[in-house]
């Protein structure tokens, strides 16, 4: 039984198993765990690796919706990882995102979080950008840290996001 009090369902706070465990039941990233615990698309319909290993460009649904009616954009994705690299982020799991081109250097406040080797190639395209071919990429995705943000809602609650806001969830 957990007692744990779930405080915030925003990935960049969140820290506790119990929170993890809510994100897990009611959200999905790019990917998610089947029954085998083997990664299945999501939000994802399908991804590309370059030949180096080092970019992969991921399609995502296009009707993937957030509970208050947003469509769920590659942006939402960019919002969340940034969140959870900067050097501000409270859940202390930034260093999941290590192998992302330049997060080590933001986490330590070295760098700005816009230079995060991720970007929305319009609403429907996320391309991500590593330092080093990583085999079990896909495999993270399905982890809540990795899961996205309703950016229009981040800008609007600015703080008071991470408390209130933090439990917007989406279908598909």
């Amino acid at each position: 039984m957990e007692t744990d009090v779930v405080s915030s369902l925003d990935t960049s706070v969140t820290a506790s198993i119990p929170q993890w465990d809510t994100l897990v039941q009611t959200m999905a990233g790019l990917y998610r765990s089947d029954k085998n615990d083997q990664p299945v698309p999501a939000v994802a319909t399908s991804y590309h690796k370059s030949s180096d290993g080092k970019t992969y460009t991921f399609n995502l649904r296009h009707n993937a919706k957030w509970s208050n009616g947003d469509t769920v954009t590659a942006k939402d994705f960019v919002t969340a990882w940034r969140k959870g690299v900067s050097p501000k982020a409270m859940s202390g799991y930034n260093y999941i995102f290590s192998n992302i081109k330049n997060a080590d250097q933001i986490s330590q406040g070295k760098k700005a979080v816009s230079s995060l080797g991720v970007k929305a190639v319009g609403k429907y395209k996320l391309v991500v950008q590593l330092e080093n071919p990583e085999p079990t990429f896909i495999d993270k995705m399905v982890m809540p840290a990795f899961y996205p943000q309703n950016t229009r809602l981040v800008k609007k609650y600015g703080a008071k996001y991470e408390i209130w806001y933090g439990c917007q969830v989406y279908r598909f």
